[in-house]
């Protein structure tokens, strides 16, 4: 049978492109109807995500607007509301009659993501309108009736550019001369009214007087001294890349470093420190875990506890706070093995041991070394009997072969556990370091003994470093262990409780600067890297009585909530961190805690927000309580951008951006802290000046008003300012620049009015 032939025919791709379906997506349009229904209260989650022109189907068009015009008026959103409000407009047989309603209901089994499918929805919204920019562009490309290609170009990016802008923000356009001078002339009235303060009221009068109050949309920038005080004793001890242990004061010195920080995630990764900073001679206080692990910090100095980072001032005896489980970092030096056993032989006095087995291996080593080399090692040892550096910097299996060597010399098994003894102390916290290398916990206990107590940790140390005169031993305890070990835990930190804070004395202190995570690990334990801000917050909250907004992300809402209750109250905030209290601070505490009561200021202590995530929430704030007073944010390096793949400055330039966008949007003051450079610590004159703002380019550039706080005391020990502050305005928009003085309470971290106005500038 002779097959059939066709003609050649051109295919019409035009043709088939126009039956192709605009993207959209029933089942995620059906799931928001049917989650409002169901959650009335869900419409604040996604009504800033979708509008009625998202919904792709007319039906689904005509429910969400009904459903919009019910929520407005406070009204319930269920099947019978709705289908009584779609009847009463004549809308109930278009989008199927009553039984739709039902369906959609059914359907949707819970309203507990309705956030997911409303951006489903705007997604294929945004979808389809490209396809709808397309074909315009497309079209006017085909035919440009006289236009310029330029004028086709802006054309274009116009039309692209409104479907981001689409439901973002209000789109005002122009507005008539009359209407605009109307709304003028009742300002102008309103502003004759209040004794020259057009804004928000700072509290502080010389402050008022310059600024005229924190005015509506723009964003002032509040800039003190990073990590004040924030610091750790000089000869606390830091791991780095290579093994080597360095005192943080050998790392101020050299200026560069590649230690271990903790990641969100719960694991260590190495990194470079951007600023070493020295803080002069301040007092310490030393930390003592149950692990016998320590360290002397400030009383500021931030620790990772099950509640988060906290200073050592909010932290007692008995809380739990983070060191290492293991730090898994070995460097890459390599000794002769009878060196190796040789160190390790006369750190722990082998000729003091009988056991033939280690005088027989002590020898051999001796021999095998040399008379001359082996004299040298043992004047190299004798040197306070500690673990000479090139030990800390050799590779794994080296390591291992020192321990095992040593503990052969004063190790003993005490009912299936590990013990060994020293009579120098700091050779204990030298081997208690080494033995975290391979993970293995051991307890710095009391008389200078050292003990592996945990399972897990035993049966490392049986795997990967032994005893030599005690292997059949360990064998017979790694049977006995092995079915009765629990599952590791792959986190690599250990919840340590506190056993002691002990008051040291006066020390110099120092501190490092880590990128993005701001911790670091120091002597074995995690360490980490507001009050004026806080006391406009509440200024504008009790005596404004306006709604304000604190972004906190460095502290909790409690400690918030303390330093509020001790400023308000004039009460010690050391006796309110410690409970401390005489009964006439009670009294003055629960006045204060009334005005916090009855005023209306929201906290929100997530970490790490989005510029996305803060303005949503701040226009649901805005939504809820009317308009906001003030939004106060905590500090604005803290703030992230997801998917930045650029340098870090870049991406607080986008953040800076979007804070006085916000502003704008809202018509509020945003009040955001910021972090200044280190650099004006080398400077004789440490008031900070606009370059000394981190990452300063676009926040100098995006802020209306730029304070910077200054407190000499801070500095000179001697300073004839004791408890006086200066705030200098660097930057305002629309008006002058200038010094005024506060007095600053720091037992209350307060700051007030001073008695005697003090004015420098223009």
């Amino acid at each position: 049978m002779q097959e059939p032939t066709y003609p050649n025919i051109p295919i019409d791709n035009s043709a088939i492109e126009s039956l192709k379906t605009l993207p959209f997506s029933r089942e995620a349009e059906q799931s928001v109807l049917g989650g409002l229904m169901l959650s009335n209260e869900k419409w604040i989650s996604i009504a800033e995500i979708v509008t009625k022109e998202d919904f792709h189907l007319r039906e689904h068009q005509i429910l969400f607007n009904a459903i919009q015009s019910l929520s407005e008026e406070n009204n319930p959103c269920d099947a019978v509301t709705l289908s009584e409000w779609l009847q009463k407009h004549d809308q109930l047989d278009a989008i199927g009659g009553g039984a739709y309603l039902g369906i959609l209901v059914g359907n949707t089994p819970s309203a507990a993501n309705i956030t997911a499918y409303a951006d489903i929805v705007r997604d294929r919204s945004i979808l389809r309108q490209l396809v709808q920019v397309g074909t315009q562009i497309t079209e006017s490309a085909f035919n440009t009736q006289g236009r310029k290609t330029a004028e086709l170009l802006d054309e274009a990016e116009r039309l692209v550019f409104e479907i981001a802008e689409k439901g973002k923000r209000s789109q005002t356009g122009f507005a008539k001369i009359d209407d605009i001078l109307d709304k003028t002339l009742e300002r102008i009235d309103k502003l004759s009214q209040q004794e020259g303060i057009t804004g928000i009221s700072t509290g502080f009068k010389d402050l008022d007087k310059l600024t005229s109050g924190l005015q509506k949309s723009d964003l002032i920038i509040v800039a003190g001294r990073p990590s004040m005080g924030k610091c750790i004793a000089s000869d606390c001890k830091i791991m780095l890349a290579d093994g080597h242990l360095a005192t943080i004061e050998e790392i101020y010195h050299r200026k560069k470093a590649q230690l271990l920080t903790l990641e969100q995630n719960y694991q260590f990764y190495l990194t470079q420190p951007t600023d070493f900073i020295y803080d002069g001679i301040k007092p310490v206080f030393r930390v003592t875990t149950d692990l016998g692990r320590s360290i002397e910090t400030t009383l500021t100095h931030p620790f990772l506890t099950l509640q988060g980072w906290h200073p050592l001032s909010d932290i007692s005896v008995g809380e739990k706070i983070a060191v290492p489980r293991k730090i898994g970092v070995f460097g890459i030096e390599r000794l002769r093995e009878c060196q190796i056993k040789l160190s390790a032989y006369l750190i722990g006095d082998c000729q003091t041991n009988s056991h033939p087995q280690i005088q027989k291996d002590f020898s051999e080593a001796v021999e095998q070394i040399g008379t001359d080399n082996a004299r040298q090692i043992r004047l190299e040892n004798a040197k306070g009997k500690l673990i000479p550096s090139i030990i800390f910097k050799l590779e794994l299996t080296q390591i291992a072969l020192f321990l095992n060597r040593l503990f052969a010399t004063e190790a003993w098994i005490e009912h299936n556990k590990i013990v060994y003894s020293s009579v120098h102390d700091e050779l204990i916290k030298q081997v208690q370091h080494l033995l975290l290398r391979f993970g293995i916990i051991a307890t710095h206990c009391e008389g200078c003994q050292l003990k592996i107590l945990d399972t897990n940790s035993i049966l490392i140390f049986i795997k990967k470093i032994g005893i030599f005169t005690k292997k059949q031993v360990l064998s017979d305890i790694q049977a006995i262990l092995e079915p009765i070990a629990p599952v590791k835990d792959e986190h690599e930190i250990y919840w340590d409780k506190i056993k002691a804070i002990e008051a040291v004395g006066l020390k110099p202190v120092y501190d490092l600067t880590i990128p993005e995570t701001h911790n670091f690990v120091a002597n074995d334990v995690c360490v980490h890297n507001t009050s004026f801000a806080m006391n406009l917050a509440e200024h504008a909250a009790l005596h404004n009585k306006m709604p304000v907004a604190v972004f906190s992300m460095e502290m909790s809402n409690e400690q918030l909530a303390m330093r509020l209750i001790s400023s308000l109250g004039k009460v010690n905030l050391q006796n309110v961190r410690t409970g401390n209290l005489e009964d006439n601070d009670w009294s003055q505490m629960i006045e204060a805690v009334s005005e916090l009561t009855q005023s209306y200021l929201f906290i929100d202590e997530t970490p790490a927000l989005n510029p996305t995530e803060l303005r949503s929430r701040a226009r649901r704030l805005a939504r809820e309580k009317g308009q906001l007073g003030l939004i106060v944010i905590d500090y604005l390096q803290l703030m992230q951008v997801p998917n930045n793949k650029e340098n870090r400055t870049n991406e607080v330039s986008e953040i800076s951006r979007a804070l006085k966008s916000l502003a704008k949007e809202l018509n509020v003051p945003v009040v955001a802290l910021s972090q200044l450079n280190r650099s004006l610590e080398q400077r004789s004159n440490k008031r900070p000046i606009m370059s000394d703002l981190r990452e300063s380019g676009e926040i100098e550039q995006s802020a209306d008003l730029v304070l910077f706080i200054y407190r000499d005391e801070v500095y000179n020990e001697d300073s004839p300012d004791k408890g006086k502050a200066e705030i200098i305005i660097a930057k305002q928009r629309n008006g002058p620049i200038g010094t005024i003085i506060l007095t600053f309470e720091g037992q209350f971290t307060r700051f007030e009015n001073n008695t005697e106005f003090t004015y420098h500038g223009e």
